[in-house]
């Protein structure tokens, strides 16, 4: 997909917000890296996890302007709250669900505010054949295992895009971090 097709997408799902680092796991050859850079500018600092080598170089060559650095989902390079908005678009799909409650912690640890999923979505877990294998990508209800696993987080926004839109036929949920009351005197949140 051309970088300049998700520009309006992004735009419609992070509307209003203020955002001054944004991560992206699983940023892949960078597309959506240039779209928000095109959408924030130089004011916000923007990068990108990938495992993959190739993929990376990629990245980097089509978005200069961030920073690119190996890694993946289930151990990120970052302090905790580091990030604005943390992001994934068609990455969960192929975790494992033994593995999901792990990739999901990581992006809740370093998100200070908003998590963006773009996802494909079925009510139940279901599997779909692919490059020739039954064991790398499944749809599932994103929303409901970020809800169930981090109280904290609320949605904010939904919606769906397709090719009329120029993506996949995916799902997307925005969520956001709910600052909890500090621990009063006796221990509880209070």
């Amino acid at each position: 997909m051309e970088w300049r097709t998700r520009l309006p997408l992004f735009r419609t799902m992070l509307q209003g917000l203020e955002l001054r680092r944004i991560l992206e796991v699983g940023c892949n050859r960078g597309h959506n890296l240039v779209a928000l850079s095109e959408i924030f500018g130089p004011s916000t600092e923007i990068a990108g996890v990938e495992p993959n080598p190739h993929a990376r170089a990629l990245a980097r060559a089509a978005s200069p302007l961030t920073s690119i650095l190996a890694g993946h989902a289930y151990e990120l390079p970052f302090r905790d709250r580091s990030f604005d908005l943390v992001f994934t678009w068609g990455v969960l799909i192929h975790v494992p669900l033994r593995s999901l409650g792990d990739a999901l912690a990581e992006i809740h640890r370093v998100s200070a505010g908003y998590v963006l999923a773009v996802e494909y979505f079925a009510e139940r877990e279901t599997r779909i054949p692919y490059r020739g294998q039954d064991d790398l990508l499944w749809k599932r209800d994103f929303l409901r295992h970020y809800l169930e696993k981090f109280p904290d987080l609320a949605l904010v926004r939904q919606g769906r895009w397709g090719h009329e839109h120029g993506a996949d036929r995916v799902n997307w949920w925005l969520l956001r971090r709910e600052v909890r009351a500090r621990e009063g005197p006796t221990g509880r949140d209070g």
